[in-house]
């Protein structure tokens, strides 16, 4: 177990040292870790989608975010603060602008195909 001055035999002179912080690879119990290649992924090449399908794809991400947000925003209107009329009012804007962006999806569906 020790020796005859009361060491351990495994145990360094200096404790803080440097080269006591270093790992012995003899008695390293971690498990060896593989190397992985991770492949590069396709990027998009310019004839992937034509200019007006991607337009269009914008247009309707806009207008269905500022549908979102107004059907949202009116409730909240209405539950928090107690207005009725602006709540109501941006609710049913946010209705008709959700109306009128799947009346444009319909449209750019028929324009563009559905391959």
């Amino acid at each position: 177990m020790s020796d005859d001055d009361g060491r351990w035999p495994n145990e360094p002179d200096d404790p803080g040292s440097a080269d006591s912080l270093e790992p012995d690879p003899e008695s390293d119990l971690a498990p060896d870790v593989p190397e992985v290649t991770v492949p590069e992924p396709p990027g998009p090449s310019s004839g992937d989608a034509s200019e007006g399908l991607v337009r269009s794809f914008w247009k309707l991400v806009a207008i269905f975010n500022l549908a979102l947000f107004a059907v949202s925003l009116g409730p909240m209107l209405v539950f928090f603060r107690g207005e009725w009329v602006n709540g109501g009012a941006v609710f049913l804007l946010g209705a008709g602008v959700s109306y009128y962006g799947y009346v444009r999806y319909r449209r750019a569906r028929a324009q563009f195909g559905d391959d």
